[in-house]
């Protein structure tokens, strides 16, 4: 897989931040061209901090609204924004995530924070996995992924995620112990949650694309 600095090779002449190109890169993904104004924002070196991860997430966001429904799993739909997002080119890999919610439905760990670690680890990992010199490079930022959703959510897992946005504790151990979950409409908090997740990881993945800059 190609490194995320291939994707966002800067076009221009004038030497910009690769933040910059970032947001140029999820619009052509989305095939949405830029209006004229986010066109010369996006092609400064100081289109940096709040008003650029604003537009990522936006573009995140409606990623999300739109998959989801089709989808419908938070493990899939949260890579797959990513994927889509940041043109990580790995479309084969989000069926295998789809037992990932509660890891097979158990209440375990929650499935958009499964596939918001894939996507941080295809971006920070080595594509040499034999290399034992570079393994690990998706661990600390992974870990600073889990420690701002557990400050959101309170946990990584599932059943308390639930809790924490419904105010209600359910038993959920089995995957048909998610059907009470369906028809008290519990699940209408999971595209909040997605959301959170995947800006969350996207405020990771700008970290280490502005660290190749």
């Amino acid at each position: 897989m190609e490194k995320i600095q291939h994707h966002f090779k800067p076009s221009c002449k004038k030497k910009c931040n690769r933040r910059s190109f970032i947001v140029k890169s999820i619009y052509t993904s989305l095939g949405i061209g830029l209006s004229s104004s986010l066109l010369v924002a996006a092609s400064t070196p100081c289109f940096y901090g709040k008003k650029q991860d604003e537009e990522i997430f936006k573009v995140l966001d409606e990623l999300v609204d739109k998959y989801l429904p089709i989808i419908t799993t938070c493990s899939m739909t949260s890579f797959y924004a990513l994927n889509e997002a940041f043109n990580l080119k790995a479309d084969k890999f989000v069926k295998a995530l789809a037992p990932f919610p509660g890891i097979a439905s158990r209440g375990e760990t929650c499935g958009a924070v499964s596939g918001c670690l894939s996507g941080i680890a295809l971006v920070y990992e080595d594509d040499d996995i034999f290399n034992k010199d570079k393994h690990g490079l998706s661990f600390k930022p992974s870990s600073t992924f889990c420690s701002k959703f557990e400050m959101e959510y309170g946990s990584t897992r599932c059943r308390d995620v639930i809790e924490n946005v419904t105010g209600k504790k359910y038993n959920l151990a089995k995957p048909d112990d998610y059907d009470v979950l369906r028809q008290e409409g519990a699940f209408s908090h999971c595209p909040s949650v997605i959301k959170k997740a995947v800006h969350i990881a996207a405020e990771i993945i700008l970290v280490k694309s502005n660290s190749i800059s």
